[in-house]
Parts: structure tokens; C-alpha cells; sequence
């Protein structure tokens, strides 16, 4: 291991497997541990994603943990497996163990950003609901990435919730479904994450002043969402310092508050060690 730290933050969904950190991957992490930002979870978006997601959790063992999935719209545009060939590999890699969640996974209704394709709603819907069967099996959280799409994406997971006893828990990835979806959530026992976003948006920061501090996850999405003062710049995991402090402004509490909760919901969630 190659950083001994008493952390006080942890960022659940953090890109380091984007080409984004190929040339400072380990200054990256170094930053992150220095801020107190002592452990990170790497989502993945496709298959090759993922298994680089489980080569840097081996690389920083204790520090970076690996979630394994296939994002909702084709994020890898040569993929050449079949959808159910891309499920059979993906239940192989999660039984790495350094995975700790399946995911990001879920349903995106909006048109595919450059470097992606979109997916015809019903292979969503097939993807989707196979890697909550994965999760289920293994006993792991799923990291649910919804846009345009949240009521179909509760829906699911409701209906599996109540067909079948197989425990089904996660969190919805950057939430933003407002405080009308919160209801919608709460019920699911999932847990809600927050961004960078939350620096800059007030209407993000008025829903989850109304979330209870016990289901709020902390993320980055780096490098994507950098809160102020770094929007335009490249994101890291040591800037979610700055969304917990912000969190802590919302709710009119603490900082230290934010960083133990926070971090209590990530270990119990994910079973770190």
C-alpha cells in the first residue's frame, strides 16, 4: 500500500480510468490523499473501462476501489460483443476483489454526447436490469446513472425490489430529479449522490438541503463537474473537499458533520475496508 491515511472524506465515483489521468494518474491520487480524500471509488463506463478500473484499484490497494459496469448509451464505439456477450464479461470481472459496486448503469433518454452512441431504449432496459441481477447475485451496490429517464429507471428497480427477496441497494449518481424524486427514492433505500454542481446550482442545493445527511453520498464525477472555484478545469478527487464543504453551508452544520456521515453511508454502502 502506498499511502498510509486516516481519511476523512470519500469521493464514491471518480473517472481515473479516462485517458483524462493517463499521464498523472499517481499525482492525482497523491493530491487526493493529502487533501484527506483517503479513499476513492473508479466507475466504469464499458467493459475495457472496467478492467482498468480493477488494474488502478490493484495499483492503489486501501485507497482506490473498483466499480465495474456498462453505461446505458455505447460509450465504447468499437465494442464488438454482443449485449449479451458484454453482460457474460462483465459478471466474470465483478467477482474481482477489488470491485466493490456494479456500475454506472441505468437509462439515458438524451441524445449520445460526442464519443458515444446511442442505445435503443429496449437494450437499455436489457442492460440495465441484467446488471442488477449481477449486483443481487454478488451482493453489491449498483451505481445508477439516470438522464431523461428517472421515472422508468425507479420503476425498474421497484419491480425488482418486489420480485424478488435478493437485497437491491445503490445510488443514484448525481442526483437531479429535483425534490419531487426524492419521495420517489427514499423508498428504495438507495442513496443519493452530489457533485460539483452543488457549488454553483442553488436550486441543487435547496433539494438537498432536503435530503436527510444519512443518504447523501459524495462524489466528483471527475473529470467532469469541477465545483467552483476550478469549473472549466479538469476535476479531481481531492476537490471533493470542496462539495462537502458546501454541503455543510446548505444544511447549516458543520463540516466535520458531513465528512463522518458521508463517509459512514460510503463505507456501510460499499463495504470498504
Amino acid at each position: 500500500m502506498l499511502y498510509a491515511v486516516c481519511y476523512m472524506l470519500i469521493d464514491t465515483h471518480a473517472h481515473l480510468n479516462f485517458p483524462d489521468y493517463k499521464k498523472d494518474l499517481g499525482q492525482v491520487v497523491r493530491r487526493s490523499v493529502e487533501a484527506g480524500v483517503g479513499k476513492i471509488i473508479c466507475a466504469s463506463s464499458d467493459l475495457e473501462k472496467s478492467k482498468e478500473a480493477i488494474r488502478i484499484a490493484r495499483k492503489y490497494p486501501g485507497v482506490v476501489y473498483a466499480s465495474v459496469g456498462i453505461h446505458p448509451q455505447q460509450t465504447d464505439p468499437e465494442a464488438n460483443l454482443s449485449l449479451k456477450e458484454q453482460i457474460g464479461v462483465l459478471s466474470k470481472l465483478a467477482y474481482e476483489k477489488e470491485v466493490v459496486a456494479i456500475g454506472e448503469c441505468g437509462l439515458d433518454y438524451s441524445p449520445a454526447p460526442p464519443g458515444e452512441k446511442n442505445r435503443l431504449r429496449e437494450d437499455q432496459f436489457f442492460l440495465f436490469r441484467e446488471q442488477i441481477k449481477i449486483g443481487q447475485k454478488l451482493n453489491l451496490p449498483i451505481i445508477v446513472h439516470t438522464r431523461k429517464a428517472f421515472d422508468d429507471t425507479v420503476q425498474i428497480i421497484s419491480d425488482r425490489q418486489s420480485a424478488t427477496s435478493d437485497q437491491l441497494y445503490g445510488v443514484f449518481h448525481c442526483y437531479s430529479a429535483g425534490k419531487k424524486g426524492i419521495g420517489k427514492v427514499l423508498p428504495t433505500g438507495f442513496f443519493f449522490g452530489v457533485d460539483g454542481n452543488l457549488t454553483y446550482d442553488e436550486g441543487l442545493q435547496r433539494v438537498f438541503y432536503s435530503i436527510p445527511l444519512d443518504r447523501i453520498l459524495l462524489e466528483t464525477d471527475c473529470p467532469y463537474l469541477s465545483p467552483e472555484p476550478f469549473r472549466g478545469q479538469r476535476n479531481e478527487p481531492k476537490n471533493v473537499r470542496l462539495i462537502g464543504e458546501c454541503l455543510a453551508k446548505v444544511k447549516g452544520i458543520l463540516f466535520e458533520k458531513v465528512a463522518e456521515q458521508t463517509s459512514k453511508n460510503a463505507i456501510n454502502l460499499f463495504n470498504l475496508n
